[in-house]
């Protein structure tokens, strides 16, 4: 069974369903179910009748809607531009990174060397 078939027959459940609802919510919910089956079952008709056309057609039609580009038109040049906008993003950020201004303040260097000084060596009582 196709997958519209089947969706189509979900729509029909949820219907029935809808007709032997109590309460008004329920009703409502069950025919906006039915109603999204249909629409689903609709599109996968569609999509099966697409796929019903020869492959050519449909690479044909496929081949049509899409738009020409330098990633698809040639594969060469455009790994070779992409490596160059790496390497030179790379470049920059090394760049960036090595300018930077660097901190006066050795405090922690003092507290390390402190540490490492003092390290094994029980603590003193107050």
């Amino acid at each position: 069974m196709s997958k519209s078939k089947e969706l189509a027959d979900r729509a029909l459940a949820f219907e029935k369903r809808a007709a032997t609802a109590t309460d008004f919510s329920s009703r409502e919910h069950y025919r906006e179910m039915a109603a999204h089956c249909r629409a689903l079952s609709i599109e996968h008709r569609e999509v099966e009748q697409l796929q019903k056309l020869s492959q050519a057609g449909f690479e044909q039609q496929a081949r049509r809607s899409s738009l020409p580009s330098f990633q698809n038109a040639d594969r060469p040049a455009y790994r070779r531009a992409m490596a160059v906008g790496i390497a030179l993003c790379v470049a920059f950020v090394a760049v960036s990174f090595s300018l930077r201004p660097q901190p006066a303040d050795d405090r922690v260097l003092v507290k390390a060397d402190r540490l490492t000084r003092t390290a094994g060596d029980p603590s003193k009582v107050r």
